[in-house]
């Protein structure tokens, strides 16, 4: 008989903030702190903050100072200068526009600066990595490397896509290979340490057309891939065309954000826009079948998530994985020889209004089968999070 959970842990930027990662407020201060230093091509960062508080006090009469900026929104502004292209010529990169790929290349460096050596992941995390299964599926909206580098670090074996196959045929017939005992997270953001190959691999062979191989160009990254520890981030046979067929994975991050990457590599995450959506698209895939996810799964938990209005796609899917889990079958009775455990809810409410709007935002939980954590990540988390009935 199967005895596996199939366990589903949604993760937030609550569940990395025990370990000294910032949440967004906290992380918006710091990159606009640190790009008030920025100069050249970087400073536009700071016109662009400029021109948004003035369009806001024009079109709707709001006064507001750099502290008072929706973080959110203001990236929403940019992303619809880039997606829509009105700067036409002037487009920078398919990155997004400068301040877009400044707000990127920092997040890179600020939560690199911040990501504990293997020795030094708290032992919070390391208590949590171990007690995850090959059968559970982690969907973190969380840039940092927290979680990865905790399963590393216990010699759990993990892998950041959805499937291995057997084998793929050229019209994208494929036969999943279900032989891996590994933990699947899927990082729906993107993550500080994703750079995409592909220009760059463009770039190699038009420089072998024209010089041969006398001159090779330089790349931050690709052209230092053993000394940073550079992986694709997919694993055996692909279907053709994969959209992460480019993606790599770096391990020494905190070497390379040391380097002056600014406008010159930019890590492959979705900025923090209300927008992100639409350049989700290498990301499809970690998203396909959510849906009907949540049914025959036996024990979830959601972490640090706040479940933001302005994320609305990601609202979406994390109602529907509830609503499904909570309704299907496996609670009065159990469904081959399983019985499924209390959805839990960590997060950090240090007070009533705090817990009111918390649950407010999730008012879809039947809390007849739901146990809430209100002290944030902590060890009597995990011991409610893997809690079995």
């Amino acid at each position: 008989m199967d005895t596996k959970r199939y366990r589903v842990f949604i993760l937030g930027a609550g569940f990395s903030k025990a370990a000294g990662f910032p949440l967004a407020s906290e992380l918006w201060a710091q990159i606009r702190k640190r790009a008030q230093s920025l100069d050249g091509r970087a400073g536009k960062f700071r016109t662009d903050l400029e021109w948004y508080i003035n369009y806001r006090r024009q079109c709707d009469g709001k006064e507001l100072s750099e502290e008072d900026v929706d973080f959110e929104d203001f990236m929403r502004v940019l992303d619809i200068e880039h997606f829509l292209g009105l700067r036409g010529k002037d487009t920078w990169s398919v990155d997004g526009n400068e301040s877009t790929v400044v707000v990127k290349t920092l997040i890179g460096e600020i939560l690199a600066e911040l990501t504990p050596s293997p020795q030094d992941i708290p032992d919070l995390y390391l208590e949590f990595a171990r007690r995850l299964q090959p059968s559970d599926y982690v969907l973190t909206f969380n840039y940092d490397v927290l979680l990865e580098r905790a399963l590393y670090a216990v010699d759990k074996p993990c892998r950041l896509f959805p499937d291995h196959y057997k084998f793929v045929q050229d019209n994208c017939v494929a036969v999943v290979d279900t032989s891996h005992e590994e933990v699947v997270v899927l990082k729906l953001h993107g993550s500080i340490d994703w750079f995409d190959r592909r220009e760059f691999s463009e770039l190699e062979e038009n420089v072998r057309k024209r010089h041969g191989d006398s001159y090779r160009p330089e790349d931050p990254v690709f052209s230092h891939a053993d000394t940073l520890g550079v992986n694709q981030l997919l694993k055996g046979l692909r279907a053709p065309g994969d959209p992460l067929d480019h993606m790599y994975c770096v391990q020494e991050i905190k070497s390379l954000y040391r380097k002056k990457l600014m406008f010159h590599a930019t890590p492959w995450l979705l900025a923090p826009s209300t927008m992100k959506i639409v350049y989700a698209e290498k990301l499809r895939d970690f998203w396909y079948g959510l849906g009907q996810g949540g049914s025959m799964n036996f024990g979830m938990a959601i972490i640090g998530y706040s479940l933001p209005p302005q994320d609305d796609y990601a609202r979406q899917a994390v109602y529907t994985l509830a609503k499904n889990y909570q309704e299907g079958d496996g609670w009065e009775k159990e469904v081959s020889g399983l019985q499924k455990s209390p959805l839990v809810i960590v997060d950090y409410c240090p007070d009533d209004e705090s817990l009111r709007k918390f649950q407010d935002r999730y008012r879809f939980i039947d809390w007849q089968r739901a146990t809430l954590c209100t002290d944030g990540f902590n060890s009597e988390a995990i011991e409610a999070v893997f809690r079995t009935v």
